[in-house]
């Protein structure tokens, strides 16, 4: 591949470029790759950050600063930090959780852990895991993402008073509506009420209308066998109120073992996930997770961690991650067969091109090795061109000597062609 159709940089560093000392994790990037959220522990990647933990910051690769989100609106950073962000579009709005107590006024819950919003161009935080009248929820709420307009955003919580009638005892999928006010279930179960068990690992669409999540409920959907006893993938459609199996056979049955979901195209229309299940596609015989995508319009799931020449992979694939126009999906795996070479015995970060059938390794130096440490998951841009991952590789980039997991961007130019 040559050079110029590659570029890596690390971006988990202080404005003035030094290397924080403190570990880095959990990225997002948004629409144009301009910016990138992400977890980090590191005190020295602002000034004044003493809380000595988790917080959010958002890099800015085209001033090369960075920034806290996770501070209240008088600048304040969380008490108790923050952690797992998600960013919109544009990188205005990012959405992350939280058990800071002094983010908002008059938190009612205390420490549980909250999901918040904060707004990049008016510097002001707002509380999202609360009831459409404004009621703090009376447990925890986690992994928000935001759609890329930023007025919803949807998470997982264990709160049991955030919409009426939620007495399954079990973590459900809600979606808030920023403009609103207004929270919703969305795994709710084809009657009406909360699924029969725990939901969780939400995404979104664009524009807001369908939610992709993770669930162990058996009722969510009529007419179907769900007798595997694990997790399933599932599609919310807000404007018709219908849910659909995504991880299913090709012969429309769930899967036989886990799915989980890991993305959602800007249009609904294609779902990643990652599944243990052996009889989604034909000739599946790793017994390990892969990386698939549904297409609801056409009802057919592709595996897409294979190798260039379709070879499966002979250990874990994980956590991926689709463009908008469900083209591109990268994923995490430590399988050795993707790339020449890959001999790390890690988790590598890799991008399927599902119009040319081609995997290419992305967790590489410019020289173009494999990445002497593990990283661990990624997020594309929206245009599909840019990809933020998180690694403990050293040789990355030049002058990585913190020994701590970074956050870094890989770029290939010729993406979109």
């Amino acid at each position: 591949m040559p050079r110029k159709h590659f570029a890596i940089e690390r971006v988990s560093v202080s404005t003035d470029g030094s290397e924080g000392i403190g570990g880095s994790s959990s990225p997002d990037i948004s629409g144009d790759g301009r910016y990138v959220a992400f977890t980090s522990n590191a005190p020295d990647l602002v000034p004044d950050d003493d809380n000595n933990t988790d917080d959010v910051f958002v890099h800015d690769r085209r001033t090369n600063t960075t920034e806290i989100v996770s501070v209240n609106n008088a600048g304040d950073e969380g008490n108790l930090g923050g952690s797992v962000p998600s960013i919109s579009d544009n990188g205005r709005f990012v959405a992350y959780y939280s058990r800071s107590s002094n983010l908002v006024p008059d938190d009612g819950n205390g420490t549980d852990a909250d999901v918040f919003v904060y707004d990049r161009k008016t510097d002001t935080t707002e509380i999202i895991s609360v009831a459409s009248d404004g009621s703090a929820a009376n447990d925890e709420s986690f992994l928000p993402k935001i759609s890329a307009n930023g007025r919803y955003v949807v998470y997982e919580s264990n709160a049991s008073n955030l919409v009426p009638g939620d007495g399954n005892g079990a973590t459900d999928v809600f979606l808030h509506d920023r403009h609103t006010g207004t929270t919703e279930l969305v795994s709710a179960s084809a009657a009406g009420g909360a699924g029969n068990g725990d939901s969780s690992q939400a995404f979104i669409s664009s524009d807001g209308r369908f939610v992709t999540y993770s669930s162990l409920a058996t009722d969510l959907v009529d007419g179907i066998d769900d007798n595997n006893n694990g997790f399933d993938v599932f599609v919310f459609d807000r404007k018709n109120g219908t849910t659909e199996l995504v991880s299913t056979t090709p012969e429309g049955r769930v899967g036989n073992l886990d799915s989980v979901a890991s993305g959602i195209s800007a249009n609904g229309r294609y779902v990643a996930f990652y599944s243990l299940a052996s009889d989604l596609v034909p000739d599946d015989g790793n017994d390990v997770f892969d990386v698939f995508v549904h297409d609801r319009k056409l009802g057919t799931t592709e595996r897409v961690s294979v190798a260039s020449n379709g070879e499966e992979g002979e250990l874990d694939s994980l956590f991926g991650s689709i463009s908008d126009d469900g083209r591109y999906v990268t994923f995490s795996s430590a399988a050795t067969n993707f790339a020449p070479g890959d001999g790390n015995n890690a988790l590598d970060i890799f991008v399927h091109d599902r119009k040319k059938d081609t995997t290419t390794l992305l967790s590489r130096n410019l020289d173009g090795d494999v990445g002497d440490g593990e990283s661990g998951v990624s997020a594309i841009s929206a245009n599909g061109r840019h990809v933020a991952f998180s690694s403990a590789a050293s040789d990355l980039v030049p002058g990585d000597g913190n020994g701590f997991e970074d956050i870094f961007v890989a770029s290939r130019f010729d993406w979109l062609v």
